[in-house]
């Protein structure tokens, strides 16, 4: 139908944003591109999974043994047979140097308790961690794994590493008679971030103040140390070995969580989707704060009105009929 000149379209009906009708139709448009940029996010900026890692058996298979303290042996003797691996004929060797003389870590051996030719690596050890506190803040050492330091002892003997953890337990345990006035140590059992189900142990030298200690902790944390050998120890089942380090003391990081099953790109997605929802909520309140209806108050509410005259309206009734009553007493003009 064609309109004349004179005619106007017919106007839009504006939205009522107010409704639900309105409202829901909003959410329905937005909620299902919060799924799909959170599918985006999952599908395309995941981390690829690693393959799981093989199992490492950490039994040794030994003779009696005699418990003397909490988690130690105090025989010695080599291996005699058992689930430790061969370290690789070409190891991976770093270029960091040692903190003791090769000699001294020569007569170290794996897979034993503390032996008494281990003692002048073990002190040379810690004499140079005391001298490099004094001095100032310690090198880092090269981050590994607990793979790396089961497999290969020899490779990483008396050298910086790194590694992350969880404490599980903390104790005080004594030191041997030596000239470095070292009395006590403080024993951890470190259940590493990345590995097995198996425990390093660190010898620390001292503890940050109010650290908790006890044979229960959960403490996150990570250590700058060097690795001494591939320890063995008395468990409830069996002997077992663990990789053994030497700290001055454990880094605790402000806060650290187990994040297991969590990655940053989940985090990345959560945040878009908030503020997604708060992008939306504010659309939703301007615009039903613009299709308010506006009132127009006065100005000024204490306006004067003295200058404007009033009129009774008697009054002004009887002069209307003042003036019908002249009006009907003049004669008509001829």
């Amino acid at each position: 139908m064609d309109l004349s000149p004179t005619e106007s379209p017919p106007r839009r009906r504006p939205r009522n944003w107010h409704s639900r009708t309105e409202q829901f139709r909003l959410f329905w448009i937005l909620v299902p591109l919060v799924f799909v940029a959170a599918w985006v996010e999952r599908t395309w900026w995941s981390p690829t999974p690693t393959a799981p890692q093989a199992p490492i058996d950490t039994i040794l298979s030994r003779g009696p043994l005699t418990r003397t303290i909490e988690d130690g042996v105090t025989i010695e003797g080599e291996a005699g047979g058992g689930a430790a691996p061969a370290e690789p004929a070409t190891p991976v060797r770093d270029a960091a140097e040692t903190l003791a003389d090769a000699t001294d870590l020569a007569l170290v051996r794996d897979d034993t308790v503390f032996r008494s030719a281990d003692q002048q690596a073990w002190f040379a050890i810690w004499k140079r961690l005391q001298e490099e506190v004094a001095a100032g803040s310690p090198p880092r050492g090269r981050e590994v794994t607990f793979a790396q330091l089961f497999a290969q002892p020899r490779s990483f003997r008396g050298r910086r590493v790194r590694v992350a953890g969880t404490i599980r337990r903390l104790q005080e345990v004594a030191a041997p008679a030596n000239a470095l006035g070292i009395a006590t140590y403080w024993q951890a059992w470190l259940e590493p971030a990345e590995g097995p189900a198996a425990p390093i142990v660190v010898y620390f030298l001292d503890l940050p103040p109010g650290m908790p200690a006890g044979m229960r902790v959960e403490i996150p944390a990570v250590v700058d140390g060097v690795f001494f050998k591939r320890w063995a120890y008395q468990a409830s089942d069996a002997i077992r070995l663990a990789p053994l380090l030497m700290a001055t003391e454990p880094q605790l990081p402000p806060r650290i969580t187990s994040g297991r099953g969590q990655t940053p790109i989940v985090g990345w997605a959560l945040v878009s989707i908030g503020g997604l929802l708060a992008t939306t909520w504010l659309v939703l309140r301007c615009a039903a704060t613009s299709q308010a209806p506006q009132r127009h108050l006065p100005q000024r509410l204490d306006a004067d009105f003295r200058a404007v005259t009033t009129t009774d309206p008697r009054e002004a009734l009887g002069r209307l009929a003042t003036i019908e009553d002249g009006a009907g007493d003049r004669e008509p003009h001829r």
